[in-house]
């Protein structure tokens, strides 16, 4: 089996230091291998080594720019609310692909927190390339940062939530 594959399954079944182990054992062969390194950082993220993670993304990206790779630098950005670089790995991935909606929503999360008021720009831009998708992404971000959040009044909250529920 390919060795992006093999690694690839052992992700997604949780089997992150197998993952890494052969990760590691391909990166010896071969340090070209954009797909390999972008692997490796995800499999690093998974296990909360961020310095490792972006180190990974990086070589990928000398290697290849693809959205996808700025996108999950943005993502391990995000996580640790250092939203301004988060804004800039979004960006570079919305200039790649103009037609990813997740782009657009983190863009928006992420300028929320900034108190940029471009946050409306890309949500809209979200929402207009998938509304589904965008609705999908803003219940998710409530119920995991606003939802269970005792500091935030319950008012605040219901009209929040409200307002998410009217997106049709």
């Amino acid at each position: 089996m390919e060795p992006s594959i093999e690694a690839r399954n052992l992700i997604s079944t949780g089997k992150l230091r197998d993952a890494a182990t052969l990760l590691d054992k391909e990166l010896t062969k071969t340090k070209q291998n954009d797909d390999i390194w972008y692997l490796r950082g995800i499999v690093s993220l998974k296990l909360n080594n961020y310095e490792a993670a972006h180190e990974c993304f990086e070589r990928a990206l000398s290697i290849r720019a693809k959205p996808e790779y700025h996108k999950v630098i943005g993502m391990a950005h995000l996580e640790m609310f250092e939203f301004k670089q988060a804004v800039d790995s979004f960006l570079k991935a919305s200039e790649l692909d103009k037609k990813d909606a997740e782009n657009y929503v983190y863009l928006g999360i992420c300028l929320v927190f900034l108190d940029d008021p471009r946050s409306k720009e890309f949500m809209e831009k979200a929402y207009l390339r998938d509304k589904k998708k965008t609705k999908e992404m803003l219940v998710s971000f409530y119920n995991h940062f606003f939802a269970k959040d005792p500091s935030i009044k319950e008012g605040v909250k219901k009209d929040l939530k409200k307002r998410i529920d009217s997106i049709s």
